[in-house]
C-alpha cells in the first residue's frame, strides 16, 4: 500500500446561527434553489422514504461537520448548492472537463479558504486515508499538471459541490463531489453511508507537480497485475477476452446535461463471464481480494466493513475479466483493462490513452479511468447505486428528465441529449 501523506483533520464547528428552510416534517423540508438563469424558486420537497437522523457517532460527526459548513456558506451559495433529497442532480454527473459553468453546485473556486478546508475535512470523516489521498492527488495534482497545459479548460477550482436533503432535521440526506476526474456520491441514510458511484480518473496518473510526486491508481493496478500473474493457463484462457474494445462498460454520461446511463434498474446479468472465484485457485482468489478490496475501502473503514460483508456473502458469484492489449504479459507501463463484477461491487480499471492537448506528452498508459459501483440487486431494500435514494428520485416531481428539461425555465433554450425516445399521439 502506498504511504499516505495527509494533514491532520482539524474539524472548526462554526456556531452561527442557521434558519432552517421548510417545516419540522422531515419529508417536507422546503429548499430554495437558484436556477441558471439567476432566478430563484421555492420548492417544496415532499421527499418519501427518509428516516430519522442516525444515532451512530460517527455519522454524527460527520452530519455536524456538514451542517457547520453549510452555516459558513453565504445565503446565495446555500441556495446555489441546495436542493430536494429526490432531485435528479444526483445523476447529472460526467467526465468532461470541469470549467467553470458545465456542474450545478457550487464550486471550490467560489469557497474562501477555510471553507475549502473544511469541506475537505469532510471529505477525510468519509473516506479512508488511502481514498482520500487518491481524491487529493486527482484534484489537486492531477489537474494542477493540467491546469499548466490549459488553464481555462482544467482548473482544481472548477470541482463542484451539491447538497441533497437537509442534514439538520432529517437522517437522510447527501452531497456530491463532481469533476473532471473525480465523482464521488456521499449518501447517508439512517445508519447506512455509501459513495458510490465513485468515479476516479487521472491524466497523468502519475507524474510529479509542484515538487510532490503522485501515482494515483499504483494499488489498483500493482495488485492487478499480481493477480494476473498468478492464474495458471486455464485460468488465464478464462479470464482474458480478445476484444478490441476496452472502455469502461458502465462509466459517465457522455456530455454536460446526460444523465448517468447506467442509473437505477440498469441489467448487469450478462456481465456474469469471465473467471469466475469459485474456479480459481486458493492463491488467485486470495490476490482478487485483495484488488477488490482496494476500491471498497476508499469508503472510511467501519462502513466499508458493513459493504464488504455483503460481498464476501456472494463471493463465489464474482466474475473476473481482463483485456490486454499488446498481446504480451502486461507490465505497469503497458495498456490494459480489467473488470471485476458481484452482485453488490461492480469495479473497473482501464487505461483510456492520451487525447488531445496531451497526445504527444502523456504516455497512454498514464491515462486512467476506474469506476466504482452496486450494481442493482434486488436481494436488498437498499438497491444498488445511489443505495435507498435510486427509489427516491423523481417519486413526486417530473417523472423523466424530458418532463424536467421541458418544464424548467433554465432548459428552455438548451439543446439536450436524452437516453429514451419519446411518442406522443395527438
Amino acid at each position: 500500500m502506498k504511504v499516505q501523506k495527509l494533514k491532520p483533520i482539524f474539524l472548526s464547528f462554526l456556531f452561527i446561527v442557521f434558519v432552517a428552510c421548510g417545516s419540522d416534517d422531515t419529508t417536507n423540508d422546503e429548499i430554495v434553489d437558484t436556477t441558471d438563469d439567476d432566478t430563484t424558486s421555492a420548492t417544496e420537497c415532499t421527499t418519501t422514504g427518509t428516516v430519522d437522523q442516525s444515532t451512530n457517532t460517527e455519522i454524527e460527526t460527520m452530519r455536524a461537520a456538514v451542517v457547520s459548513f453549510r452555516n459558513s456558506l453565504s445565503d446565495d451559495l446555500l441556495e446555489e448548492i441546495s436542493v430536494c433529497l429526490d432531485d435528479e442532480r444526483f445523476y447529472l454527473w460526467h467526465n468532461t472537463p470541469a470549467n467553470d459553468d458545465n456542474r450545478d453546485g457550487i464550486t471550490y473556486g467560489d469557497l474562501t479558504a477555510d471553507q475549502l478546508m473544511a469541506f475537505k475535512d469532510i471529505l477525510q470523516l468519509f473516506l479512508s486515508s488511502q481514498g482520500y489521498q487518491k481524491v487529493y492527488e486527482i484534484t489537486e495534482l492531477s489537474e494542477g499538471w493540467l491546469n499548466n497545459v490549459m488553464s481555462d479548460v482544467w482548473n482544481p477550482d472548477f470541482y463542484s459541490i451539491d447538497m441533497f436533503g437537509d442534514p439538520e432535521t432529517s437522517g437522510s440526506w447527501g452531497f456530491q463531489l463532481d469533476g473532471h476526474h473525480c465523482v464521488l456520491n456521499f449518501l447517508v441514510h439512517g445508519d447506512n453511508v455509501s459513495i458510490v458511484p465513485a468515479f476516479l480518473g487521472g491524466e497523468p496518473a502519475a507524474d510529479t507537480w509542484n515538487g510532490e510526486d503522485f501515482d494515483i491508481f499504483s494499488d489498483e493496478r500493482d495488485l492487478a497485475l499480481t493477480l494476473y500473474n498468478s492464474f495458471d493457463s486455464t485460468e488465464l484462457a478464462a479470464a482474458s477476452t480478445t476484444s478490441t474494445t476496452h472502455s469502461l462498460e458502465v462509466g459517465p454520461a457522455d456530455m454536460n446535461g446526460d444523465p448517468d446511463p447506467y442509473r437505477g434498474t440498469y441489467d448487469y446479468s450478462g456481465f456474469a463471464i469471465g473467471l469466475k472465484y469459485s474456479e480459481m485457485s486458493t492463491a488467485a482468489q486470495a490476490n482478487l481480494l485483495l484488488v477488490m478490496k482496494e476500491y471498497v475501502y476508499n469508503l472510511t473503514d467501519n462502513f466499508a466493513d458493513v459493504w464488504w460483508a455483503d460481498i464476501s456473502a456472494n463471493i463465489d458469484d464474482t466474475y473476473f475479466v481482463w483485456i490486454n492489449d499488446s498481446g504480451t504479459t502486461p507490465t505497469a507501463t503497458s495498456e490494459f483493462y480489467y473488470r471485476i463484477y458481484n452482485p453488490y461491487l461492480w469495479a473497473e480499471f482501464n487505461t483510456e490513452g492520451s487525447t488531445g492537448a496531451n497526445a504527444s506528452t502523456i504516455a497512454d498508459y498514464n491515462h486512467i479511468h476506474t469506476i466504482t459501483r452496486i450494481p442493482n440487486n434486488p436481494t436488498t431494500d437498499d438497491g444498488g447505486d445511489y443505495g435507498i435514494f435510486a427509489l427516491m428520485i423523481n417519486q413526486n416531481g417530473p417523472k423523466t428528465l424530458l418532463e424536467h428539461y421541458a418544464h424548467a425555465d433554465h432548459h428552455k433554450y438548451t439543446h439536450k441529449k436524452f437516453d429514451y425516445t419519446l411518442s406522443i399521439t395527438l
